[in-house]
């Protein structure tokens, strides 16, 4: 009996200590939706993104690009014999300067001159027999088929006498410009035949230089724009101005062509040779004196144009940009950033207009100059 009540004492106490704690529980376990945030039960405080940032630095814009262009005479021709024969006059001489319109060599036309005094005389009866047509036409003793046949045989005799001076002209080789020839590759006496190459001939006092722009680069540059160039080897600096643009880009490359013309009237330097071409991008193109760089991957593109996100106040602002030239890794920006704004530059795909953010970690600017 006197276990009995123990284990009753026992029981009743180990109710009464569950009965303890359930309490203990229920006053300090907070309630149903309660913890979530300030406005009552059930709300939600608005989510901070943890984004990088990049202090926006005003740069001068003085950018320049530089490459090896080859420079090319401005005119060149390769001067070949236009019609059979024997040389029998060679003028042209190795290396000499020559004048627009020169007489250079010379075919024996010797056969052609026989035919030429012949097609003449021909020429010559046809137009005796014109006028005694057309006087008998007067009179009426000449029909019109007479007299038709008359003036196509003069027109016949005409283009006969043409066709051979034309022949003859073939015989001579003329310079189409002047410049500089190269080495004579034939002597007189040589039989010539249609194409043989007799010289090159060279429009050296002007030259062209081809150099290949970026893609990035080929709406900074237009025509009549100032271009650097040097001659490394023999240390001669020189400017010339932008000629010409290639009119595409290429698809393999992604290069735009530009030809400069350049004044080499001390022939200084010479066709086939490289040199140095420095382009400044901000003068050829904007002039505008400073630029913002950033992030590439900061910049956000769509229909209405680009745009950035910056961070004001805790809160990401959108900044809509107008920019210019851009590599892979940075593009600057004419306007719509201000100097020591904070450009946000990751997170971008979540944060909208007015996002609540906080700035883990701030990039080096100086890393994003464009080059």
């Amino acid at each position: 009996m006197k276990n009995l009540s123990l284990l009753f004492a026992i029981c009743i106490a180990f109710l009464c200590a569950c009965s303890s704690e359930g309490d203990s529980a229920a006053k300090g376990a907070p309630g149903k939706g309660a913890g979530k945030g300030p406005g009552g039960p059930g709300g939600r405080s608005a989510k901070t993104f943890a984004v990088e940032g990049y202090i926006a630095k005003k740069h001068d814009a003085s950018k320049n690009f530089q490459t090896m262009a080859t420079l090319e005479a401005m005119n060149s021709v390769s001067l070949t014999a236009a019609a059979n024969g024997r040389l029998v006059q060679l003028m042209a001489k190795d290396g000499a300067n020559v004048s627009k319109g020169a007489l250079l060599a010379k075919i024996d036309d010797s056969e052609l001159k026989a035919q030429l005094k012949n097609a003449e005389s021909s020429l010559q009866l046809a137009k005796q027999k014109l006028e005694r047509t057309q006087k008998l036409h007067e009179q009426g003793s000449a029909t019109n088929v007479d007299l038709e046949a008359a003036e196509a045989g003069l027109k016949s005799a005409e283009a006969s006498v043409e066709l051979i001076k034309a022949q003859i002209a073939k015989t001579e080789v003329r310079a189409p410009f002047s410049g500089k020839l190269g080495f004579v590759n034939v002597s007189v006496g040589a039989w010539l035949t249609t194409g043989t190459a007799i010289a090159t001939l060279s429009e050296v006092k002007q030259l062209k230089a081809k150099f290949a722009l970026p893609q990035r680069y080929a709406a900074n540059i237009k025509v009549g724009d100032v271009i650097e160039l040097k001659d490394e080897e023999r240390n001669i600096d020189k400017t010339g101005k932008v000629k010409a643009l290639e009119a595409t880009i290429s698809e393999s490359s992604r290069t735009r062509q530009i030809m400069v013309q350049v004044d080499n009237a001390k022939e200084e330097l010479i066709a086939g040779g490289y040199v140095k071409v420095n382009v400044n991008l901000a003068e050829a193109s904007s002039g505008r004196a400073t630029v913002i760089p950033v992030p590439a991957e900061a910049l956000t593109l769509d229909k209405d144009g680009a745009y950035v996100f910056i961070a004001k106040d805790g809160k990401a602002q959108m900044v809509r940009v107008e920019t210019g030239l851009r590599t892979p890794i940075a593009v600057d920006v004419h306007s719509g950033l201000s100097d020591g704004d904070t450009v946000i530059t990751s997170g971008l795909i979540s944060i909208r207009q007015g996002s609540s953010i906080r700035i883990r970690e701030i990039r080096n600017n100086t890393d994003y100059e464009v080059n």
